[in-house]
């Protein structure tokens, strides 16, 4: 079964990253990430097709571990537990120029908790939980609309929709070059269904920006920081990073859309908002649900991410060449 793991890793080129690099540097190691990228694979399975032992395989994969391209899992096997490994990054980027991410991501960040929503409508089935235990009754929409939810860490539903505020009050967006949205979701299935694909729909300020395709809903193996008590199936999602440019509407680097960021800007009716929606519909070719993940859920720990990456300000030396010389 394939594991789902889109995350990208930016590399500076310092002390920190050199478990990355030392990692890289075997024959070995740059053997099992290949085996890796085509399936989940275990210790035994990935000895005998290397020819080598057991023991030393395990060494490789402790070592591709410590440096977060390889994460496994236990499993019962025949004669005990199975450790079963798979792909934790699926790129990495290195960055040679250390000022990088200073003069290229200046932004001003809004985390928003996915229970902040203010517009919604969902239908069964649904459901809500909090970090340590259910929210309402499963399957009882009119829970999404309580007063109390606040806490709610992980929800679900299998039609429908949320509308999130998203506040501009440290925001210029006139000095705003793009704005990321990032979350943690899936498709929704009983239980959990790592194929069941959902076409999810994204909108601005009332404007459709294009949609994403969930390749399924994940409870293969326990979420990094799902709670010990949940046991309902959904374990873990995907992180997913809406992105907004002149250019266009992208998810992650792959185009969306060509709505420009200046068309969703002006379609705003309150200067101090934003609106947010993401929907399951019920008419779309995989009308298949979604789950969203906040803290303490899945696995990352965190809740809806917006950043408002600013303009680059150009100094005053700037262009001073394309000047004509003064006599």
């Amino acid at each position: 079964m394939a594991i789902y793991q889109p995350e990208i890793v930016y590399l500076h080129v310092d002390e920190d990253s050199l478990p990355f690099f030392q990692a890289m540097a075997s024959k070995v190691r740059i053997e099992i990430i290949q085996m890796l990228k085509k399936k989940e694979m275990s210790i035994k399975e990935m000895s005998e097709e290397l020819h080598l032992s057991s023991a030393i395989v395990t060494k490789h994969i402790q070592t591709l571990e410590e440096a977060g391209i390889v994460s496994s899992r236990s499993i019962s096997g025949k004669r005990g537990l199975k450790k079963m490994c798979s792909l934790q990054i699926n790129e990495a980027q290195i960055i040679f120029d250390n000022n990088y991410g200073e003069k290229k991501r200046s932004f001003i960040q809004v985390d928003i908790p996915i229970s902040a929503y203010d517009r919604c409508e969902v239908f069964a089935p649904c459901g809500m939980a909090e970090a340590d235990k259910l929210f309402g009754r499963i399957d009882d929409p009119r829970y999404f609309k309580a007063s109390n939810r606040n806490r709610v860490s992980l929800l679900w539903f299998s039609v429908g929709y949320l509308e999130y505020p998203i506040p501009l009050f440290d925001v210029d967006l006139s000095e705003i070059k793009e704005i990321e949205i990032s979350m943690e979701v899936c498709s929704e299935y009983p239980g959990f269904n790592s194929r069941h694909l959902s076409d999810l729909t994204f909108s601005i300020n009332g404007i459709e920006v294009g949609s994403w395709t969930s390749p399924g809903d994940f409870g293969d193996r326990k979420g990094k920081y799902t709670p010990a008590w949940w046991s309902l199936g959904t374990e873990y999602g995907l992180k997913k990073t809406l992105v907004l440019k002149e250019e266009g509407v992208y998810i992650d680097h792959e185009k969306i859309s060509d709505v420009a960021l200046s068309t969703l800007i002006k379609a705003q009716k309150d200067p101090e908002i934003l609106r947010f929606k993401i929907e399951s519909n019920k008419d779309a070719k995989h009308p298949g649900g979604l789950n969203i993940f906040g803290r303490q859920f899945g696995d990352y720990d965190q809740d809806i991410e917006v950043r408002f990456m600013r303009k680059e300000k150009q100094k005053e030396h700037e262009n001073r060449y394309d000047q004509p010389p003064v006599k």
